[in-house]
């Protein structure tokens, strides 16, 4: 017996079937009981505040920052609010300006990334919104602007392991919050030291 030239129909639905069946594994693995062990592959490690009296805000420790899945996130309980480390989805966002909240798993997913989140209580006046819009326009690569619920009043900044929060719209305190913090930690501090 003859093998079939490449093209022929039954090779082609041979490859076709053994491709369905590897995509078909990974999403198992994925998805199923082995996702939270896939997931624990990268993340970073619990570690106590980082002391750093030269930056604006102030320290939170830092927890352990595995990947979790959504449904794994929503039992999550994060040392500071919002949240400046912690578990967090093997998926991150983008940053930008959102008028709708964005999920704690994705905006600690942004912070291990080295961007700054900005989250607003959501009774915050249209006002003090646009200034908070315009300004993370102004650092666009850098910050994620969203309304965050659990916050009954003012603007909370966040960064890896660092937290502010304002009564009200402070453009000096917002951007030297930005400006300080900005990349500072990309999956492990950039620096061994923060102040000079």
């Amino acid at each position: 017996m003859s093998t079939p030239p490449v093209g022929t129909p039954r090779r082609l639905a041979w490859r076709a079937g053994l491709t369905v069946v590897v995509l078909g594994v990974l999403v198992a693995l994925l998805a199923g009981p082995y996702q939270f062990l896939l997931g624990n592959v990268a993340g970073s490690t619990a570690e106590a505040a980082r002391e750093a009296p030269c930056l604006p805000g102030q320290p939170v420790d830092i927890m352990d920052s595995p990947h979790v899945s959504p449904a794994q996130a929503e039992s999550v309980e994060y040392s500071s609010l919002p949240p400046t480390s912690g578990p967090h989805f093997a998926f991150t966002v983008a940053t930008g300006v959102y008028d709708q909240p964005v999920a704690e798993g994705l905006t600690v997913h942004a912070m291990e990334h080295g961007h700054v989140v900005i989250q607003y209580a959501p009774a915050t006046g249209d006002r003090e919104v646009a200034q908070l819009a315009r300004l993370a326009r102004r650092y666009g690569a850098d910050v994620l602007l969203a309304p965050y619920p659990p916050l009954e009043h003012g603007i909370a900044l966040t960064a890896w392991g660092r937290i502010d929060v304002l009564d009200r719209y402070d453009e000096r305190r917002i951007t030297g919050f930005v400006e300080a913090l900005r990349d500072r930690y990309q999956h492990g501090w950039i620096t061994d030291h923060d102040c000079p």
